[in-house]
């Protein structure tokens, strides 16, 4: 799976989000807890910037509308039952950089 460099770690603030555009997918990296989470940056309800959400007790809450998805894994703790969960991205970090994996196929 392609591995792309998304952002730098230092340009990451602690519980916010930043948008990257990173091998044709909107993502949202975020530092929780000193972990460095990925998720696709539109909420699954009306595609709201997920990055510009409120991080609480490692979730991310849609500015939109308040849909809420766990940052480590996706799952959605809030909103319809009939959506899917969030995809999440694995991040590996190397120096100051942080890389993402997208699979093929999940280019947004």
């Amino acid at each position: 799976m392609p591995v792309y460099t998304a952002c730098r770690l230092s340009a990451l603030q602690p519980e916010r989000g930043l948008p990257v555009r990173v091998g044709g997918t909107d993502v949202a990296v975020f530092l929780v807890g000193g972990e460095v989470r990925a998720v696709e940056d539109h909420c699954l309800h009306l595609g709201g910037p997920l990055a510009d959400g409120l991080v609480v007790d490692g979730c991310v809450v849609c500015p939109w509308h308040g849909w809420v998805y766990e940052l480590a894994t996706g799952r959605k703790v809030v909103g319809a039952r009939t959506a899917g969960d969030l995809p999440v991205y694995a991040v590996t970090v190397d120096g100051d950089e942080v890389k993402v994996e997208i699979p093929d196929g999940m280019r947004t």
